[in-house]
């Protein structure tokens, strides 16, 4: 019994001794809180990270599952100065046996880029298309969904190479001019520029009031400065990027939205401040494809964190009725 009681309490003081160490990490090192997550969300969400080479450039990304000739593979796109893992929550709710692949970008996450590389979307949307042919994703019908940046590269890679096309889904996405300026880009004309690239943990809670319609997923303090300390790195790329957006005017998916020829599903958070939900009447205009439109009440520009479960039912649902439809063809 004296011996169970000594191992009890060597146990218990290294439990103790370990959530000490814990504490003081993550109050000296609160990055440590990102990084922590990301690990634990892509366990819970069953994926494995993988690494690829395209080219001379190294490619970071998540996959679960393995290609079918039944159901086509998704493949995930995130947002400006965003990375793979944002589609965690999302991935947890679509079946298992579907092949999900998600990439870290040129220049997010664990994929790097090259010093004054092409920013544009068309040169994103040309390295995506490498990305794609090395890991076999164009031996087989491909559903491309993408978020914000995300979707319109999504759209531009739509329109570019429509044979590798099963269908498309765009979240809240960028690059289209509206008439309606969102509360980012008033803040932007208004000489905040870089508003959507915190330094600052002040900066970090507008970025994500602004990004949020669920005020309570905004992180507490410590999780923001851990999130400015992750960004850190990122900065100087960030806003050469962001300005590059820029100079296209808001209008990088545009030209593309009439050349789609996927049938297209298109999401949007009814309370998107980041991109105006406007930008569906442009879509709406400019699409001759098959179209279905799907928009989350109760919900901003963060669609995967703030509703992925919504999310993920929308894109099953718009997959289903795409193949019940190619069934009676």
């Amino acid at each position: 019994m004296e011996v169970i009681s000594t191992v009890v309490q060597l146990a218990g003081g290294a439990v103790l001794t370990t959530l000490a160490l814990a504490i003081i990490v993550i109050y000296f090192q609160p990055a440590y809180i990102v990084h922590f997550f990301l690990r634990l969300n892509k366990w819970r969400a069953g994926c494995t990270t993988k690494y690829v080479k395209v080219g001379e450039q190294q490619f970071a990304y998540m996959e679960r599952g393995r290609p079918t000739k039944n159901q086509p593979s998704l493949l995930f796109l995130h947002g400006f100065s965003d990375r793979k893992e944002t589609f965690c929550e999302m991935i947890m709710h679509l079946p298992k046996h579907l092949h999900v692949i998600a990439v870290d970008l040129p220049g997010h996450g664990d994929t790097g880029i090259k010093a004054k590389a092409d920013l544009t979307v068309e040169a994103y949307a040309a390295k995506l298309h490498q990305f794609i042919g090395v890991v076999g994703l164009d031996h087989g019908p491909l559903h491309l969904i993408g978020h914000s940046m995300g979707g319109g590269l999504a759209g531009c890679y739509a329109a570019s190479y429509p044979e590798k096309m099963w269908a498309l889904t765009m979240i809240c996405p960028g690059g289209i001019k509206v008439p309606e300026n969102s509360v980012m880009f008033e803040k932007i004309f208004q000489g905040n520029r870089h508003v959507m690239i915190p330094e600052t943990v002040e900066q970090a809670e507008e970025m994500f009031n602004i990004c949020l319609y669920n005020k309570s997923l905004i992180p507490p303090k410590r999780a923001l400065k851990g999130y400015v300390d992750y960004s850190r790195p990122y900065i100087n790329f960030n806003k050469e990027l962001f300005d590059a957006m820029l100079e296209l005017g808001q209008d990088g998916l545009t030209p593309y939205l009439g050349k789609i020829a996927a049938p297209t599903q298109v999401i949007w958070g009814r309370h998107d401040k980041a991109l105006h939900i406007s930008g569906l009447d442009v879509i709406k205009r400019k699409v001759t494809a098959s179209l279905q439109v799907d928009i989350i009440e109760d919900c901003g520009h963060t669609v995967p964190l703030e509703t992925p479960q919504k999310a993920a039912s929308l894109i099953l649902n718009f997959r289903d009725k795409f193949a019940k439809k190619q069934n009676k063809s």
